[in-house]
């Protein structure tokens, strides 16, 4: 097709979606507002900017809040189901970051799990192992607050209630911390389904935030929350503050040790071969 025939159908889709949008705004106004012919075509205008513009941005804000909290749950579960990820985010950092190639450095991030094996499993700046450690620390943080939540709900929607007391305070953290870490130990071993195992946390995540959502829209007295009861006893609190500290940590500790063993076999396999 030639530049001015494309030019010319691009015109011609143009003025049928703006035809398509006034259509459907007149035939709003006369059938849902009940307005005359004259009133709704003169308050066309209006009705596309209240209606159908504010109207919809709560739509589109829910929207975005979905995208972005499946992209990050999403990528996380890329990063913990291969065994050299933390190696592969250095270099996409330094390679396109540093740089300054944003675009490429959103489209590698995006597209995570289709970047190739480095040559070794851990990071080769100091720098970017401890901002590796601090980025596990964080993320064992969240997913230890969200699969607790996760927990809880589901065996309070199974007609369980589960007493917190200090006893038992640490029992649902443990659970909610070992379903991303046993991702990552399937990782080290490399299995092979582990991204299969790992692909139903963004699922997870999402489910348990629409619920928490439409428990807080509708105001339901019934929903109960893991976190809201041990925030509202501050001895129970100091305690899931006191376990999680140290929770969180064990992925960290876990990945330091994988990393040191992997220098130590490798630095002996070199000297094995000379």
């Amino acid at each position: 097709m030639k530049s001015s025939e494309k030019q010319h159908a691009s015109i011609v889709v143009g003025q049928t979606i703006i035809g398509f949008l006034l259509a459907w705004a007149m035939i709003y106004n006369i059938v849902i507002k009940e307005h005359g012919l004259t009133a709704a075509f003169f308050k066309i205008l209006d009705t596309i900017t209240e209606d159908m513009v504010m109207g919809s941005l709560v739509t589109v804000v829910v929207g975005f809040g979905i995208v972005i909290v499946f992209t990050v749950t999403k990528l996380y579960t890329q990063i913990i189901s291969k065994d050299s990820s933390f190696r592969i985010l250095e270099k996409i950092f330094y390679e396109e970051l540093g740089n300054k190639r944003y675009r490429e450095f959103a489209h590698r991030l995006l597209n995570f799990e289709q970047e190739s094996d480095p040559e070794s499993v851990y990071p080769l700046h100091p720098s970017s192992v401890l901002i590796s450690f601090s980025f596990l620390y964080l993320m064992s943080w969240i997913y230890l607050v969200l699969f607790s939540e996760a927990l809880f709900f589901v065996s309070w929607s199974a007609g369980a209630d589960l007493p917190i007391g200090k006893d038992n305070v640490d029992l649902l953290p443990l659970l909610a911390l070992s379903i991303p870490f046993s991702a990552r130990v399937m990782a080290y071993i490399r299995y092979t389904y582990t991204q299969d195992y790992a692909d139903f946390m963004p699922g997870a995540v999402f489910v348990l935030l629409l619920v928490a959502a439409l428990g807080y829209l509708f105001r339901s007295d019934d929903q109960q929350f893991f976190l809201i009861r041990v925030w509202s006893d501050a001895e129970l609190f100091r305690s899931f503050l006191q376990s999680g500290l140290t929770l969180a940590f064990i992925p960290v500790f876990s990945e330091a040790v994988f990393w040191m063993m992997t220098i130590f076999f490798s630095e002996n396999d070199e000297e094995y071969f000379e």
